[in-house]
């Protein structure tokens, strides 16, 4: 998106939402060195992951006051972390602004998603489903932002109308490998085995190591758990596991039961240079360690949990828990 100069009333908006992007000023011009605003942005991000959401704000909102009066695709994706870090710190109000402004700004889908979810969760179900249905048509060839729409009806309780999002995903022209592993994927969120192996084999052909993660999952739904090791291997080989599908992983197995194996993708996703959901991940192995009897390593991980998370009062209570035992 070209970064564009906007309207004086949708500036003043965009001031109110994202807190004070500078003043417009028609004097503005030149090129602007972007070195201050990138090193705040990136502050931010690192507080976001370690779940310091009143400092991450605090960053982005120096981001924004770094801007020059033209609002653009770097500012708008500042403002997107923001609603992020307002969502953190419990202000849902903040970040509804914050969605609703570059919505008024460029109908953006993400946001109108974005907005959704942030309704669903206040119980308007018509409002989230009326942005859904504003996302899929702006942007109507984005399998993840169906897959998305699909997950969040199934966590509100309205996993067959999700199921009629992905079967429109499914309609999405195109035969390139992308394509496959996204119509595999969505096959096997449909319980369609057969189809998602097929979709996602010609993918694999296609050189797309992520199709071995997603054929793991598949043949583990289909009861073929000795597949599913070997396509497991296959992906993590391949180098390109990030920490979310090692998240996935370890929750498949915490739901068999088998919390060694769990620990195994959960502890090396800890220990990857990136880890955007280390509070996920951090939980899912203090309660793989619980379940697995290894009080002391639960009781050691929970320690440094609530250091980086002390406001979680649901830890808090499983920490006083695990000094029983």
């Amino acid at each position: 998106m070209k970064q564009k100069v906007i309207h004086k009333w949708i500036h003043s908006a965009v001031m109110i939402a994202c807190s004070s992007i500078l003043i417009f000023s028609m004097g503005a011009c030149g090129k602007k060195d972007h070195s201050e605003q990138d090193a705040y942005r990136q502050y931010g991000i690192t507080c976001l992951e370690n779940g310091e959401y009143e400092d991450a704000l605090t960053a982005f909102q120096n981001a924004l006051d770094e801007s020059v009066g033209k609002v653009g695709e770097r500012e708008i994706d500042i403002c997107f972390y923001k609603a992020k870090a307002q969502l953190g710190s419990g202000d849902t109000t903040g970040a509804l602004e914050t969605y609703n402004v570059i919505i008024d700004y460029n109908k953006d889908a993400r946001a109108y998603y974005l907005r959704g979810n942030l309704y669903f969760d206040q119980g308007k179900d018509e409002e989230a489903c009326a942005d859904y249905q504003q996302a899929m048509k702006k942007s109507p060839k984005n399998y993840e932002l169906y897959i998305g729409i699909y997950q969040s009806m199934k966590d509100h309780d309205m996993e067959a109308e999700g199921q009629k999002v992905l079967n429109q995903a499914l309609e999405i022209k195109g035969d390139k490998p992308e394509d496959a592993l996204y119509k595999g994927r969505i096959c096997y969120l449909l319980n369609d085995t057969e189809n998602a192996i097929s979709y996602l084999t010609k993918a694999k052909e296609g050189e797309i190591p992520l199709a071995s993660y997603y054929l793991a999952l598949t043949y583990e739904q289909g009861g073929e758990p000795q597949k599913a090791k070997a396509c497991v291997k296959e992906y993590l080989d391949s180098g390109t596991a990030t920490s979310y599908d090692l998240y996935e992983l370890g929750s498949n197995e915490m739901e068999q039961e088998d919390y060694e194996e769990a620990l195994t993708y959960f502890n090396a996703a800890l220990a990857m240079e990136e880890v955007p959901n280390r509070q996920s991940l951090m939980k899912g192995a203090i309660a793989a360690y619980e379940h697995s009897g290894d009080f002391a390593s639960a009781k050691k991980m929970m320690k440094d949990y609530l250091s980086k998370y002390p406001s979680d009062e649901d830890a808090k209570r499983e920490s006083t828990f695990l000094e029983t035992r």
